[in-house]
């Protein structure tokens, strides 16, 4: 077998020394047949005669012993590869841009497939991946979700426990500040525990790495660096083992180096920094999470054992399940919440792809854009079909000669196919640069201005293998039709190369003017999403907020990492807020716990003593604790009442200030202010009453979208605990960045260790608006690119109409009608494609917006703007593409076109 294969790779590389060989044997067999018949007696003219009835013709010989080898097929279609690049080659321009047609439509499609790929589809970089699950929590209520939090308590209690995992481990995700005052310099870190890398099979590449002795209660600090971090920060060097890290203003020794191309289990989001989850008090102390039973921040992942089927996994869990809840059950919990604990049970979810909140926030975003993409190379398709017509009926002579002359319909099929897969070969080759550039760029678009994505976007086997699919596939699409209708040619007809007759070019118009039909469907289809996208992100955008965000400029602190003792916290704080308002261009300036569109929240349940007050999660308010000065900066101006002022202290009467909808809700027929409330306390403690001296503008709190929560915001200076991270809001005159240098210096007169994270209030809001914005600038390019395209195919089949019909135009304007009635006849065939297509691009709209109800916001999917104004749009771009060859035929000279019969 190894020789035959040998041999059929000389035939296909070494051609020309194969050929010779053949006819060398040839030769040589059929002269030993002359030199026998010659024996026999006869003369040598009657021996060759004889010779050539006894082995047969040279020729057909060759092509029987070509056939024998088994590789004819690939010599022919080596031809049919050949011969296809010289025809393309003959115009380069019209194969330069169906290229290009093409590479950005394959592109198109690699570079989002890449983006699922790597987000929903790829396995982890580690050892069987398929043998990972990761352990969730469930409740018995089918309507609440699973939760893949828990405590340190519930961890240990499920380590110590189990008996279905191989290796089990838990980890929680972190930033850590490497600079030790000033502007942070965040990396990407994560507390785990000592099984980590011996489950997941991670090898080290320097050092060595965590282990069960490293993750036990007391222990010193010691830290992993990820391969990338090592060689970014280090160099790569030897000399970082053995050497100090500052996390948080705390000194980790460098242990060792995981292996390159592992980066943690939590997809877009890879590690620098691993430390035990034992360090966790290094930074709490006495606050530690460790045995905090109501503190959920640890995932855990295990491997099961062999031989473990999912289902068993589950139920084993389950078996476990009560023990471990009831060891592990928060005694700050009320006597409700402790019960719906207690009926909580352990379950598994596969982890072989990792985590990713990714996952959650992009899959529904990235499938809706694989269908637009999908829907653009489509219509690329009808584009290059179009050309492929065209062309077909340009060549409609040659492919007479070759039926002539004994070719098959089916090898004259082949022989064009291959010419439209390598159209689409050669477009998914240069798609593939585009998919590329692309991905990267879709991620930095992606990412929030704190916080990097990190994804790796290089194409594996499925990537290419889908772009080889799609390659094949698209070639096949946009070139049956016109093999199939070019391989009907009247030999008679072509072989004289008359024109065709009326009736014959209006058949032969027919495809192509459905085809174009077809496109302007689907990009009526895309306008309209696009349109749809576009108007919910500008609602979005010029949405009222509640407070204004322009020129406000946030600085977050921390004075734990500071090591600033808590009972200085308030006056440090207090002095810079004094200092920094004094700062030359800064208008105002304040504090608080939390900024708006932030993702946190702090919410708890009110209390009140009036009749028929909210109770249970219908008493659920939103917290904000805020210095003096923080509406004035905001611009949320107050409704009623007054603002905090330098007499709400600490040992002064708790007040709070509301905003309308908490005002409402809780005192629907009262006014609201001097009203008190009590904040939901811990059981056995009694809440002090909260005066409201204050009403204040609804404003957004969590996210844009939401709708007005009831929210309250308490002085600052009343805060239960010490606070140990607070912010800064600067509303200032010039451009906020511009202020950062001068806050530096500010709060460094205060303390240099305070660690200070810059951000605008502006960024912070259009970071919460990624997703929205992805699916708007998206769809409103690939909508774009598809009426161009549509438009392209518009115009590319009339003005091949107008050259069939030259001889007609001609005939008539002959008979004495005006350039006008031409114009009115070319553009009665641009009408009837528009109306068409529009019709059927209306009705799939109809149908397929229903899907991007949730994802808009402030409009139906059947909004009657976004419908007209992708009709309009349309309209006008494809009439504007029919009237330029509509006007060439309008100057067709009569003399010069009926000289072509």
């Amino acid at each position: 077998m190894l020789a035959d294969l040998v041999f059929r790779l000389r035939v296909l590389l070494r051609r020309k020394d194969v050929e010779t060989e053949l006819d060398d044997e040839l030769r040589f067999h059929f002269e030993r047949e002359v030199e026998k018949q010659i024996a026999s007696g006869v003369t040598r003219d009657e021996a060759v005669c004889r010779a050539r009835l006894a082995i047969g013709g040279h020729e057909q010989l060759k092509e029987e012993c070509r056939d024998a080898r088994g590789v004819n097929l690939f010599e022919t279609l080596w031809q049919d590869i050949r011969y296809a690049m010289r025809i393309l080659g003959r115009t380069p321009v019209i194969t330069a841009v169906a290229i290009l047609s093409l590479a950005l439509g394959i592109g198109a499609n690699t570079a989002i497939f890449s983006l699922i790929n790597t987000v929903m589809l790829r396995m982890l970089p580690v050892q069987k991946p398929e043998e990972l699950f990761m352990v969730t929590r469930q409740s018995p209520q089918p309507t609440d979700e699973s939760n893949n939090y828990f405590t340190n308590p519930l961890w240990e209690e499920v380590r110590n426990r189990q008996n279905v995992f191989s290796g089990v481990f838990a980890w929680g995700s972190n930033r850590f500040d490497l600079a030790q005052g000033g502007a942070v310099q965040y990396v990407n870190g994560i507390f785990l525990s000592g099984e980590y890398f011996t489950t997941l099979g991670v090898r080290r590449a320097a050092g060595r790495l965590n282990t069960v002795d490293d993750d036990q209660r007391g222990c010193p600090g010691v830290a992993v660096l990820s391969y990338g971090f090592w060689q970014d920060h280090f160099g790569g060097a030897q000399s970082a083992i053995g050497s100090s890290i500052s996390l948080d203003n705390r000194a980790f020794q460098i242990i060792g180096v995981s292996a390159a191309g592992f980066s943690g289990v939590e997809v877009g989001k890879k590690f620098d920094v691993a430390i035990p989850i034992c360090t966790e008090p290094i930074f709490n102390g006495e606050n530690s999470m460790l045995d905090g039973r109501s503190t959920w921040w640890l995932q855990i992942v295990g491997r099961v054992k062999p031989g473990i089927s999912p289902e068993q996994l589950k139920a084993r869990l389950g078996v476990i399940s009560p023990q471990i809840f009831a060891a592990t059950l928060p005694q700050n919990y009320d006597p409700k919440d402790q019960q719906d604990y207690l009926k909580r049970f352990l379950s598994t979810a596969p982890a072989a792809r990792g985590t990713a909140y990714l996952r959650n926030q992009f899959s529904q975003p990235l499938a809706i854009l694989m269908g637009v993409v999908a829907l653009v190379l489509l219509i690329a398709c009808a584009n290059i079909a179009s050309l492929m017509l065209a062309r077909a009926a340009a060549r409609s002579k040659e492919i007479a000669v070759r039926k002539a002359l004994g070719a098959s319909r089916m090898r004259l099929i082949r022989q064009l196919l291959t010419e439209s897969v390598l159209f689409s070969s050669a477009g998914a080759l240069l798609g593939i640069l585009f998919a590329q550039w692309g991905n990267a760029l879709l991620v930095r678009y992606i990412s929030p201005a704190n916080r990097q994505i990190s994804l790796d976007l290089s194409l594996d086997t499925r990537a290419l293998e889908f772009t080889a699919a799609i390659a094949v596939l698209t070639g096949i699409l946009f070139g049956l039709l016109p093999a199939l209708r070019s391989t009907r040619v009247s030999l008679t007809a072509a072989m004289k190369g008359s024109q065709s007759g009326e009736g014959e070019r209006r058949a032969q118009f027919r495809p192509g003017k459905w085809i174009v039909a077809s496109q302007v469907a689907l990009s009526l289809v895309l306008l309209v999403v696009a349109g749809l996208f576009l108007r919910s992100f500008l609602k979005l955008v010029t949405l009222d907020l509640g407070f204004d965000r322009q020129n406000v400029l946030i600085v977050g602190t921390n004075l734990k990492i500071a090591k600033i003792p808590p009972e200085q916290y308030q006056p440090t704080y207090q002095e810079i807020e004094k200092r920094l308002r004094s700062l030359p261009g800064v208008v105002s300036a304040s504090r608080s716990v939390m900024t708006p569109i932030s993702n946190f929240i702090w919410n708890n349940i009110l209390q009140m003593d009036s009749p028929n007050a909210p109770t249970g999660d219908d008493a659920v308010a939103y917290f904000n604790f805020v210095s003096p000065g923080y509406f004035e900066t905001l611009r949320s101006p107050l409704q009623a009442g007054r603002d905090f002022n330098d007499g709400d202290t600490k040992t002064s009467p708790q007040v709070a200030i509301v905003n309308e909808t908490l005002a409402r809700k809780f005192f629907p027929n009262a006014n609201a202010l001097g009203k008190y409330f009590r904040v939901k306390p811990e059981p056995g403690k009694v809440a002090p009453p909260v005066q409201i001296v204050g009403i204040v503008r609804d404003s957004k709190y969590e996210s844009l979208r939401e709708e007005a929560n009831a929210t309250l915001f308490s002085p600052i200076t009343q805060i239960p605990e010490n606070n140990e991270s607070e912010n800064f809001e600067l509303r200032t005159t010039t451009r906020p960045s511009m202020m950062v240098s001068a806050v530096q210096e500010s709060i460094a007169g205060v303390n240099k260790a305070v660690p200070l994270e810059f951000r605008t209030l502006a960024e912070q809001v259009d970071d919460s608006l990624v997703q929205e914005r992805l699916l708007a600038t998206l769809s409103g390019f690939f909508g774009g690119l598809a009426l161009l395209l549509a438009m392209i195919g518009l115009y590319g089949a009339l003005s091949y109409l107008v050259t069939q019909r030259q001889i007609e135009f001609g005939i008539r304007m002959a008979l004495g009608a005006g350039p006008s009635s031409i114009l009115r006849l070319v553009m009665r065939d641009v009408a009837i494609v528009l109306v068409g297509g529009v019709v059927a691009g209306v009705g799939i709209s109809l149908a397929a917006v229903r899907v991007l109800q949730k994802m808009l916001f402030g409009l139906d999917a059947h909004d009657p703007v976004a419908m007209v104004a992708a009709v309009g749009v349309l309209s006008v771009v494809a009439l504007l593409a029919g009237y330029v060859p509509a006007r060439r035929a309008m100057r067709v000279d009569p003399m010069v076109a009926l000289r072509y019969e």
